[in-house]
């Protein structure tokens, strides 16, 4: 514990996260870090994909404590990073989040309060755990990619949501507002899919409305889509929805916050450690809330591969 404490934290502060709310508060961010008495270095996500290249960068540098000072999207970034860079050191490397985003849903599961100093105290306290690590292979302007995610990858409606609610957060509007209007929008647009969803060797026909693949328990700004996952498993907690109306969304609207909405007969409910998804046509996808296209995925689940900080064991 002694050498943590004189380690040196790398902040990667996204001044666009909650919708400017991280340039806004981006002075008051720094000022309460160097008041906590962690030394700390500090780079600026200026663009999309920018967090992506300074985490590669500073874990192919050794570099091995980090702080994201950003939401759902920029950690997911952060990750990628790690993960996609050659030579880095993934399983010695720490992350600790300040929480600045729109809907902070990586945070519920880990118990971290949504509040700056609070978290602060937390990364100070170093309790660590390490969680699971999704991996989805998809086809994108002919080429291979491989992306990560932390938290919740959804597929069918729930991708559509995702980015109708960055087009509204691009927009400057903030809130549970994204949240229901990106859902109530999108659903007059989507059309389920004949889909076919391989896990673990079974397969699943369903005319497919939407799928949820957890590692955390929340997404959407506080909806418990997959509401038994656990991030400290080795396995992804899955949930299907197939072909439902305007009515059942709204008979479940109460039910998606507290997780209920999975005793519906149009729902279930399914663990796994690699899955296949798929549709007669393409299908949109998102990891963490960033959008990934329209293709076919292939998706595995790697078991403790990611050392986090926590405010509550979420074991």
């Amino acid at each position: 514990m002694q050498a943590e404490m004189n380690e040196t934290w790398h902040i990667i502060l996204n001044p666009h996260a909650g919708s400017g709310k991280g340039q806004y508060d981006k002075d008051k961010i720094i000022r309460l870090v160097q008041k906590s008495g962690l030394k700390f270095n500090l780079s600026i996500s200026e663009y999309p994909g920018h967090a992506v290249l300074i985490a590669k960068e500073l874990a192919k540098q050794g570099m091995s404590h980090f702080i994201v000072a950003g939401g759902d999207g920029t950690l997911n970034e952060v990750v990628n990073g790690f993960f996609n860079g050659k030579g880095t050191i993934s399983d010695k490397i720490v992350v600790g989040i300040i929480p600045v985003g729109t809907g902070n849903d990586w945070i519920k599961t880990f118990g971290i309060p949504d509040d700056y100093q609070a978290a602060i105290n937390i990364i100070k306290l170093r309790h660590k755990v390490m969680q699971d690590v999704g991996e989805i292979h998809y086809l994108k302007n002919d080429g291979d990619i491989k992306r990560y995610f932390v938290n919740i990858a959804g597929f069918g409606f729930d991708a559509m949501v995702a980015t109708e609610a960055n087009k509204l957060k691009a927009k400057g509007i903030k809130g549970f507002r994204i949240y229901i209007q990106s859902l109530l929008s999108s659903f007059f647009v989507f059309k389920p899919l004949q889909t076919t969803i391989t896990i673990d060797g079974e397969n699943f026909e369903r005319n497919l409305f939407s799928i949820s693949i957890g590692i955390g328990k929340y997404n959407g700004g506080g909806m418990m889509q997959v509401p038994d996952a656990n991030p400290t498993q080795g396995i992804f907690h899955i949930t299907i929805i197939s072909k439902i109306g305007i009515l059942g969304i709204l008979r479940n609207l109460i039910g998606l916050y507290d997780g209920t909405f999975i005793r519906d007969r149009r729902v279930s409910t399914h663990t796994g450690k690699e899955i296949t998804i798929q549709a007669n046509t393409t299908l949109p996808g998102e990891a963490d809330g960033e959008s990934l296209g329209d293709s076919n995925y292939s998706i595995r689940i790697l078991p403790h591969k990611l050392n986090v900080i926590y405010g509550k064991d979420p074991s």
